[in-house]
């Protein structure tokens, strides 16, 4: 949580009559007659209610009612100065008049610490006292007398002082009618004060669902600024409540407007043209709150606008957006900029992915018209394995289709832009974003799973597991070389007729094989003549 820091002005209007139940004794007109009644030699002392807006509760001077109902504020450093040169009990009003002439221009310009002046007074005898875990803290024992209370330090989530205030010791009584309380007209010397601060939880941006979203470069990227509404003191109003946002130029924003949102987190909309107008300027989205919408902010809500773009190179992606409501310094310890206050910087990481197609037989041979289908992984490096039975198919942007590409001519197969990663945080049902990253997203590097769907003309396509590969594709990858080889292996050819020298060879030895058969059958044919002729 953190205090909101208004413009100077509107927080004098608004935290100036919350700040000092004590200045009921500075604004009241005493008579010499009942400042007789204060007891000069009585100590008193100053009790510190440190509570954020709006407070609630009974805040009576006399410490009687109840505590505010809001979040204490601890370690909140206040020093008390006695304001030196001005009497209450000297049995005139001149003292009194004097408190009160003194200007809130004054009590700002003496609120630095250190200052020794209260307009034309002397400070002296300053004591730093500092709240405990409940908000709470006294001084010693102070003598009669006004004294001016000022907020000088307190922990990083705290960012605007209270302001400065004077008390007095004592304070006029105020009758409450409730038992044990003091009766109007009674000293009350142990007062109870409750300056407030304004708190606020710094202006949050989220990439959300980018898994859902697609994991091919083009594919909408989610943003969602979130703001939660803080409590204003009593009187305040919501005046401004602006979101712009630039995107980085590797970004693309989708200046459809039906598609951007402003909704409670985990509840009802806003409605965009009534309750608020939204415009895009190149990069810039401006989006700001009508009279309308104002009126319909609450304390508490997580105000969340949703808008889309679209990652159109690789690498890592930041952005941020900024936030102004009514000009308070909800970021602690980081100035407003001319947006107003800075969310954190959110990131989303892409990476191109190269692989080659090869001939088996020679990897040098690269192989065109090999198709390939690619899976997202949900592990980084470790675990990553060419297995698709768990995963989704990439599709192609602005469809359900797989992503298929094609090998080129130097069997090249280039995947120009995957989603590794991005920074986003887990968000509770009422649109609270969490600093828990969501399981899955945190990654530098993202295993993706090649399905080989055809074979180049003449290879053999894999079959089963033999048609997949893993790959771990980093951020910032630019594709320029090939990861990995992924090898095919030439089809096949029928059986041919014999050829060549062993075919000769055999035709000869038949053809010699088939010669001496006939010579010998013509010698057995002689023989059989010559003998009929004998």
């Amino acid at each position: 949580m953190t205090a909101l820091t208004h413009p100077r002005g509107r927080r004098i209007l608004a935290i100036g009559a919350a700040l000092t139940l004590g200045a009921l004794g500075i604004l009241a007109t005493g008579s010499a007659a009942s400042a007789a009644e204060i007891d000069p030699d009585q100590t008193g002392s100053i009790t510190i209610h440190k509570f954020a807006n709006p407070g609630g509760g009974t805040a009576n001077p006399d410490g009687t009612g109840t505590q505010p109902d809001t979040e204490p504020i601890a370690d909140v450093v206040f020093e008390v100065c006695a304001i030196d040169g001005i009497d209450l009990v000297d049995g005139t009003n001149t003292g009194w008049d004097a408190l009160n002439a003194i200007t809130q221009a004054e009590k700002l310009a003496a609120g630095a610490q250190g200052t020794a002046t209260l307009g034309a007074y002397a400070l002296s005898g300053c004591e730093e006292v500092t709240t405990g875990a409940d908000g709470t803290v006294s001084t010693g024992a102070l003598p009669v007398g006004p004294y001016f209370v000022r907020e000088i330090d307190a922990p990083a989530g705290v960012i605007a002082p209270a302001i400065p205030f004077i008390v007095t010791v004592p304070t006029p009584a105020v009758n409450t009618g409730i038992a044990g309380a003091p009766l109007d007209g009674e000293w009350v010397y142990d007062v109870n004060v409750y300056p407030k601060n304004t708190l606020a939880e710094s202006p949050r941006k989220n990439v959300v669902r980018q898994d859902d979203n697609g994991a091919a470069l083009g594919a909408p990227v989610t943003y969602q600024v979130t703001t939660k509404i803080p409590a204003l003191a009593a009187g305040e109003t919501y005046d401004v409540f602006a979101i712009t946002d630039t995107l980085d130029p590797a970004l693309t924003p989708n200046t459809d407007l039906s598609t951007l949102s402003v909704a409670v987190g985990g509840g009802a909309a806003f409605v965009q043209g009534a309750d608020y107008t939204a415009t895009w300027a190149g990069q810039t989205l401006t989006v700001s709150f009508t009279a309308a919408g104002l009126a319909k902010l609450e304390a508490g809500q997580n105000v969340v606008l949703t808008f889309d773009a679209a990652a159109n190179a690789v690498g890592e992606i930041q952005n941020q957006a900024f936030v102004n409501l009514n000009g308070f310094q909800l970021t602690p310890g980081v100035p407003n900029g001319p947006g107003g206050s800075p969310t954190d910087v959110v990131e989303t990481r892409w990476g191109s992915l190269t692989v080659k197609k090869v001939n088996a037989a020679d990897a040098q041979h690269g192989l065109a018209g090999a198709r390939f289908e690619i899976y997202m992984g949900t592990t980084d490096a470790a675990g990553c394995i060419a297995d698709i039975d768990t995963l989704d198919a990439v599709t192609a942007p602005g469809t359900t289709s797989p992503l298929v590409v094609s090998s080129g001519a130097d069997g090249s197969v280039v995947f120009p832009g995957l989603w590794i990663g991005d920074t986003e945080k887990t968000v509770a049902a009422d649109g609270t974003v969490s600093d828990v990253a969501a399981p899955g997203h945190d990654y530098a590097q993202r295993c993706y799973v090649l399905k080989e769907i055809a074979a180049p003309a003449g290879f053999i396509l894999p079959a089963g597991a033999a048609a997949l590969t893993e790959v771990v594709v980093a951020a910032g990858d630019n594709g320029t070389v090939a990861l990995i080889d992924i090898p095919n292996t030439q089809q096949g050819l029928p059986t041919l007729p014999f050829t060549g020298a062993d075919g000769q060879l055999a035709l000869m030895i038949a053809g010699a094989a088939l010669a001496v058969i006939a010579v010998g059958g013509v010698l057995v044919s002689r023989r059989r003549k010559a003998a009929e002729d004998a």
